[in-house]
């Protein structure tokens, strides 16, 4: 199930199953609770747009556990990160360096998107959204794409 992952990687793809199963079954528990109309759009400004029945939150839950799902699923198809579209020429012999690197690329990846969609499953409960807190992870996922870069063109320029 874990073959070829490091601890890291183990760790950060258990996170985001752990987290998605949590969602879920806060929203179990909670569902007895919950308003009949839920907040379902938000604008940039994290003001609400819309509403919808409670029920369209299985929708983002949904989607949570798709992307989630793909991602852990990427991990475990060699083909998916040992192929990767470089700009530079990836050196004889480093090609498994490369693959760590965008295993742990992809883990760093699935965790920001996790966190947001469950962050989005709360602010939909909650009916409030802040702003920067919806955008915190993607900030991350930036700062480790460049991470990811800067690292591979030393290993390829090595």
């Amino acid at each position: 199930m874990f073959r070829g992952m490091n601890t890291r990687q183990i760790v950060m793809d258990c996170v985001c199953i752990a987290l998605c199963v949590l969602t879920l079954a806060a929203v179990l528990v909670l569902w007895q609770r919950l308003p009949e109309k839920i907040v379902t759009n938000f604008d940039f400004s994290g003001k609400h747009g819309s509403y919808g029945a409670k029920s369209r939150i299985f929708v983002l839950i949904g989607i949570m556990l798709f992307m989630t799902g793909t991602f852990s699923a990427m991990l475990r198809i060699p083909a998916l990160y040992r192929h990767v579209n470089m700009p530079w020429t990836i050196p004889w012999g480093r090609e498994g360096q490369i693959a760590a690197l965008t295993k742990d690329f992809l883990c760093i990846t699935n965790l920001c998107i996790t966190v947001d969609n469950a962050y989005l499953v709360y602010a939909c409960i909650r009916g409030k959204l802040s702003g920067w807190l919806l955008w915190l992870p993607y900030i991350v996922m930036t700062a480790a794409l460049v991470w990811y870069l800067v690292k591979a063109k030393k290993i390829c320029k090595g």
